[in-house]
């Protein structure tokens, strides 16, 4: 009889090649206790600094990396980013499965933190620096494997900061099919797109800091996905979470900061969960659910602030578009306290825009700024519960198809 166990004790082994130079910390993944003897099954452990890595800010380290991936077991390995600056010229290429790809610590976290001498700002932790390289970690298109799709499945990316320069390039690009990508205590600054995600099954987004970006995340087609935990914050003009045709997702717990112009786009997204998020803009268009169905936007803290520059609140959409603006059918969004701190209330800009679909329902929104007389404009077939008065809703079309109970 068999028993199997997870390795508790992680047990590092230093093997020595026999020229006295190759280091390979090897890892336990797996043990398994067989009545007649004891097997241990170990992946290998590369520091990159062992191999020639210098992380100067100018010796360029993605061909040392991408060395070490490929030499990886198909069962897969860690390559171990130790603290330093290292420069990419080309991407560092995830093209197989179970890659882990960690550093030590991701250092300090943003520009406006506190500068540390003789480092690249934000100084400290294993920091990956693109210099020529598009994107600093890339899972790339691979060919089909027997007329079927060749998934990458469980990459690992822990406790890096990925900087670009003049907010240009990608931190992590997975243009793969791909299911069980981790991406946890990543810091990206200084890029025009934290992370981009393409066909992604059951990927976890948790703990890591994208802010300083064009854009935070993006993530196209996908299926049992999750973002939680996160502190998130696009620049002016860019979106921080953008989501196209996603199924069964969840976003919790993150912190959106106000810069980007919309702080949540959902395009054709289903049974998608918003939950217990803080949200944060200057913009009206903070959440945008454009074509999606069966969604819920639930116990989230909602709140348009003053912007800077005051004529930019209504980003040229005008009064009816909406702080939060839904299209779509049977998407619930409800128990959300909303505060909506307009410059200019003439016209009754509106809060809550239902452009069309059928079914749509708001229950028990808590409005604390109540200077627009407009707190929903809903079309035909909309639905309010617990929310505001009849005097303070809109109706695209034959209010007496409007279900309101207050």
């Amino acid at each position: 009889m068999r028993i199997y166990l997870n390795a508790i004790v992680i047990t590092l082994l230093l093997l020595i090649s026999a020229s006295g130079c190759e280091k390979i910390t090897e890892v336990d993944r797996t043990i398994y206790i067989d009545s007649t003897k004891t097997t241990v099954v170990k992946l290998p452990e590369y520091v990159i600094t062992d191999y020639g890595a210098i992380g100067d800010g100018v010796t360029d380290c993605s061909g040392i990396i991408n060395s070490l991936i490929n030499k990886l077991p198909a069962s897969g390995g860690t390559i171990l980013i130790p603290e330093g600056d290292f420069l990419l010229n080309s991407p560092i290429s995830v093209n197989r499965s179970f890659v882990t790809i960690k550093g030590q610590n991701p250092g300090i976290r943003s520009n406006v933190d506190v500068t540390v001498t003789g480092l690249v700002n934000p100084g400290g932790g294993s920091k990956l620096i693109l210099g020529r390289a598009a994107s600093a970690i890339e899972v790339p298109v691979l060919p089909d494997v027997n007329g079927r799709k060749n998934r990458i499945s469980g990459l690992m990316v822990q406790n890096l900061l990925i900087s670009g320069k003049s907010g240009s390039g990608t931190g992590i690009n997975i243009l793969q099919d791909n299911d069980g990508i981790r991406i946890e205590n990543v810091i990206g600054i200084n890029l025009f797109t934290g992370i981009v995600a393409n066909a992604s099954d059951a990927i976890i987004i948790r703990s890591c800091w994208i802010s300083e970006v064009k854009n935070s995340i993006v993530m196209n087609n996908g299926i049992q996905n999750m973002i939680s935990n996160c502190q998130l914050g696009a620049q002016p003009g860019g979106i921080t979470i953008a989501l196209t045709n996603q199924e069964n997702m969840l976003i919790t717990g993150n912190q959106i900061y106000p810069d980007g112009d919309v702080n949540l786009q959902m395009n054709n997204c289903n049974y998608t969960n918003v939950s217990s998020n803080n949200f944060q803009s200057y913009y009206i268009g903070i959440i945008e659910i454009n074509n999606g169905n069966s969604n819920l936007l639930s116990s989230n803290m909602i709140w348009m602030r003053n912007p800077n520059d005051e004529s930019k609140q209504l980003r040229s959409k005008g009064n009816d578009y909406g702080v939060i603006r839904v299209s779509g059918n049977q998407n619930l969004i409800t128990s959300n306290i909303m505060t909506c701190d307009w410059v200019n209330s003439t016209g009754d800009p509106v809060s809550i825009r239902s452009v069309s679909g059928t079914k749509n329902s708001f229950h028990s929104i808590k409005f604390i700024n109540l200077a627009s007389n407009r707190l929903f404009y809903v079309n035909e077939t909309s639905e309010i519960f617990d929310s505001a008065p009849a005097s303070k809703i809109a109706v695209d079309g034959n209010p007496a198809n409007v279900y309101i109970s207050y």
